[in-house]
């Protein structure tokens, strides 16, 4: 576990300060910035709130007593505006929502999606504005305890099942373009959202291996070396520590090239990655995307041959 020094020399030198600029910024000397990262001064209660605020991470991260960054009231926020539960659903999206949480599950799939792809939308719309949503919304709706989580899981292992049934709707050949490996980061259970990446990845001529969740960092790097990859995407939907998962990248990155795999190129994404979007750079990602339809444009970008991304990691 960090301590305060640490983290400060952390924090300043991922924003890219010089310790005379951060002291500047909150009115401060730079030898007390000095003192406090050579763990020789400690700061009084105010400015280590002062420091927590200007970094925007919570005081248990800046005293090294958490690996979770994010203050409550950011993370509750980004919620309220990114997954804001049922009543933000669109009509379909709410019907197949509530006969889930009824326990309806073939009634969810028959009155719902069948009724839906009868009538005009495309599989690829459903996973997008019916499945995505729901699967943020539920999210929400558990954390808030809104739902326990048994209805969570059912809802989200309900729609693992649907979405095996429309792959097939979706995949309609053999894969054309490169391979793509996806993994969450190491730790995360929740897969279902990269799931659709790789669904999406496949519809679009990728060669998608989809790992899952929780896969060992040697098993992602085995996995790049064994099917020849240069293109990875992970996955975060809780908090997690920073430091850990860049250590993992770059671990994966230089097993890889010791194999052969020089131009790896890593695009980052989940509900983690969006509350902050600097984080993808600070693991040492190539690239970000907001959503399933979003990785895909990247992933694209990254292929050989494709045009410069832009600086954000996003396709041009």
């Amino acid at each position: 576990m960090a301590n305060f020094a640490t983290r400060l020399r952390e924090l300043r030198k991922g924003r890219g300060l010089q310790q005379a600029q951060l002291a500047q910024a909150l009115g401060l000397a730079q030898t007390t910035i000095g003192n406090y990262e050579q763990h020789a001064r400690f700061p009084d209660e105010r400015t280590v709130i002062t420091i927590a605020d200007y970094f925007d991470v919570s005081l248990d991260y800046l005293l090294g007593r958490s690996d979770t960054p994010f203050t409550t009231d950011r993370v509750l926020a980004f919620r309220a505006h990114n997954a804001p539960g049922r009543s933000a659903l669109s009509a379909p999206a709410a019907a197949y929502l509530e006969r889930l949480l009824n326990g309806q599950q073939q009634e969810a799939i028959e009155s719902v999606i069948s009724s839906i792809i009868e009538g005009g939308m495309s599989v690829r719309e459903v996973y997008r504005e019916i499945l995505e949503p729901v699967l943020k919304a539920v999210g929400s709706m558990w954390e808030t305890n809104e739902i326990e989580v048994y209805g969570e899981h059912f809802v989200s292992r309900a729609t693992e099942s649907l979405l095996g049934q429309l792959r097939s709707f979706l995949v309609s050949g053999p894969p054309t373009k490169e391979t793509v490996i996806l993994a969450t980061v190491p730790g995360e259970l929740h897969d279902l959202g990269l799931r659709m990446v790789s669904d999406f990845a496949e519809a679009d001529g990728f060669r998608s291996v989809f790992l899952g969740a929780n896969t060992p960092t040697g098993d992602i790097a085995k996995a790049l070396i064994e099917k020849k990859a240069d293109i990875l995407a992970i996955s975060a939907t809780l908090p997690f520590d920073p430091d850990a998962v860049a250590d993992a990248l770059r671990r994966v990155r230089s097993a890889a090239s010791r194999r052969g795999r020089k131009r790896l190129r890593i695009v980052a994404g989940g509900q983690a990655f969006n509350l902050d979007r600097t984080l993808w750079e600070r693991v040492g990602a190539d690239g970000f995307a907001a959503n399933a339809e979003e990785a895909v444009q990247v992933i694209a970008s990254f292929a050989p041959g494709a045009r410069e991304h832009r600086r954000d990691g996003r396709a041009t």
